[in-house]
């Protein structure tokens, strides 16, 4: 069981206590009951904690706070994702097409499409949660000791941090951008600022939670701290041209160079990377975050925590398989019920002298086994592959080969495949791309299992013919050598048990090189180290093997390796707007929603703000919708 603070994991709802359905109504939040409310007054932890519970969790209809809505696709982790990578070279959702379809997919948005209501939904119902918070540790809500003082203390800087994230998302979606803070009044909208004005109030707050955290603080498992609030603040100042027109890159070099101080060193490599890449999208990845006991290596510095049990979703690490995979055109073979298994399996029971089918409850039960494999087809007893130690057989007339079971998942909705560009950035070993080096692509269902990197459609129904099948997260355990412990991996129940990985070291090397690149300190050997850092773990070579380094490195080749190991960590189209591959100079398929891609307008850089709160606000929309 993890140790993920007990309050979380068994919480109610307490944000109505806070008024937070007065603050929010013009989005439709649904309290359980909006005419009473609870005094929580000696309950910070609880308040807190449903701060935190908005970041991991919510899924189906009915269990969200925005009413009237896929909850699913408002729970955080997953309306990031659909945000920042669908509409990109990475994936395609191939159901739904009033809210995907073409214009979507292709990073053509207007008002109504109900994805980008999720992801504005969620965004400000955190950042109202995080603001009342505050307001309330402010004002002396809370009857606390001089102990419970200095916890609240910690939790208020957590909860800015938080607060700082969902500004980061904000910043990228929107160039007229709805700001609130702890100042904002309960019950008050939003006020529509400028990017640039925004940027600041967001970057001069984290740059003090930065410094009043102190240079030794590290959180709780599942919680933030020093390290997510410096790598957010980097995160922006990365951005910094896109929003306000001005690059930052020294101070996005600095604050990461801090936190690769602190968290660069220890583990297998020595530099504080993981050993094994799959390791951490595994069921048992917590040990990777920073503040969990069990690893020296913190490579997941914010993890938005999930339980298979305790604390579901149809969002992070679950969203993230399901969405990908689903049986088709395999089955377990069946093994013949003879000799190996009957006939030298019966043994003589000597106290009542009959013959007993050790491996059958009884010759009624083998007999039927017998009569089963008899009237199989003759691929269903033919072993065409063993995965994880089961032999499957494969269906000839199917198209594409995959099992839940060898994700060691309870379920797959066949929602997404890749786009060949995306599959294209990948070094392959073979021309039909279907076996490569790079263990970042280990997952993958690929030609060798019948899939096409090709997508002559967006439609649901082709799936396993338009694109490859790209997973990352997997329910199994791992050892930190990469290979599977099936011992400790969870029961393939239709909830994952890993943690979803929102921002990792290895993402904050990547920035430090990309700020290096651009003139932000440091020197060209040093952001050559942090990328052939990565790419040494990517290829699992062993300390001291430089086989997979470059001898250089162009804004390119980092531009490419980042895309290879950021993959579904939610920052694709903001790198390709922050290079200027956005709109022109690179071409995807279906970019444009035109099938070998085309060019699309400058505006298509910032989101709509939905209809839904436009009609409930005097918000402008956002120029060119």
């Amino acid at each position: 069981m993890k140790s993920f603070n007990k309050i979380i994991l068994s919480l109610g709802v307490a944000a109505a206590s806070l008024g937070l359905s007065s603050c929010v109504g013009d989005l439709d939040l649904q309290p359980r009951d909006p005419s009473q409310t609870t005094d929580v007054t000696n309950d910070i932890d609880r308040v807190f904690a449903d701060i935190y519970l908005n970041f991991s969790t919510y899924g189906a209809n009915g269990n969200s706070p925005v009413g009237g809505f896929d909850g699913g696709m408002a729970a955080f982790q997953r309306a990031m994702f659909i945000a920042e990578e669908i509409p990109t070279d990475e994936a395609c959702w191939l159901w739904d097409p009033a809210d995907y379809g073409a214009a979507y997919n292709g990073g053509m948005f207007n008002p109504n499409q109900g994805c980008l209501y999720g992801a504005y939904s969620r965004l400000i119902i955190n950042i109202t949660l995080c603001n009342q918070f505050i307001q309330n540790v402010d004002n002396g809500y809370f009857n606390l000791d001089e102990e419970g003082k200095k916890r609240a203390a910690n939790y208020r800087l957590q909860a800015k941090a938080l607060w700082g994230a969902c500004y980061y998302y904000m910043l990228s979606f929107y160039n007229r951008v709805p700001y609130a803070d702890e100042n904002t009044p309960v019950g008050a909208l939003p006020t529509q600022l400028s990017r640039t004005e925004v940027y600041n109030r967001v970057t001069a707050a984290l740059e003090d939670v930065v410094a009043e955290f102190g240079a030794n603080q590290v959180p709780v498992y599942g919680f933030v701290g020093l390290d997510m609030a410096e790598s957010v603040l980097a995160k922006i100042y990365l951005n910094a041209e896109v929003f306000t027109g001005t690059p930052a890159y020294d101070k996005c070099y600095a604050h990461s160079k801090n936190v690769i101080d602190r968290l660069g060193k220890g583990g297998y490599y020595g530099n504080g990377l993981a050993r094994s890449y799959n390791a951490l999208f595994g069921a048992n990845n917590d040990k990777y975050v920073i503040g969990n006991a069990g690893s020296d290596v913190n490579e997941i510095i914010w993890s938005i925590v999930g339980d298979e049990i305790n604390l579901t979703s149809f969002s992070g690490a679950g969203f993230l398989q399901a969405g990908w995979i689903g049986d088709n055109g395999v089955n377990p073979t069946a093994g013949k019920p003879t000799q190996d298994k009957a006939l030298d399996g019966k043994i003589e029971d000597t106290d009542k002298g009959q013959i007993v089918y050790k491996y059958y409850e009884s010759k009624d039960d083998y007999d039927a086994a017998v009569k089963a494999y008899g009237e199989n087809k003759d691929w269903q007893n033919t072993v065409s592959e063993v995965v994880n130690g089961v032999a499957y057989s494969f269906d000839p007339d199917a198209v594409g080969y995959v099992a839940q079971s060898w994700y060691n998942a309870g379920f797959g909705w066949k929602c997404m495949v890749a786009r060949k560009s995306f599959v294209r950035k990948f070094e392959w070993d073979d021309v039909d791309m279907s076996v490569s080096s790079d263990r970042r692509v280990s997952l993958w269902q690929t030609s060798a299992h019948g899939f096409t990197a090709e997508n002559p459609s967006l439609v649901g129904d082709d799936w396993g013919s338009n694109g490859y099948l790209c997973p990352k997260y997997s329910n199994w355990a791992y050892n930190d050598d990469g290979t599977i412990n099936e011992a400790e991996s969870p029961t393939n129940i239709a909830n994952a048990a890993g943690d979803y990985a929102a921002i990792r070291l290895a993402e904050v090397y990547l920035m430090a090189a990309e700020a290096i690149l651009q003139g932000g300190g440091g020197s060209q050997a040093e952001a050559l180290q942090y990328v052939n850092w990565i790419r040494q773990r990517a290829y699992g070579d062993a300390p001291g093997d430089q086989s997979h380094y470059w001898l250089s490195l162009s804004m390119t080749d980092l531009q490419d390796e980042r895309c290879r190991e950021l993959y579904q960590e939610n920052v694709r189209r903001s790198d390709l707007i922050r290079w200027n591959l956005w709109c022109t100079g690179y071409t995807w398929e279906w970019k444009g929603g035109v099938k070998n891609g085309t060019n699309i307008p400058e505006y298509t850089k910032c989101f709509p703000i939905p209809t839904r709160v436009m009609t409930a606000s005097n918000f402008e929309q956002t120029i060119g919708y």
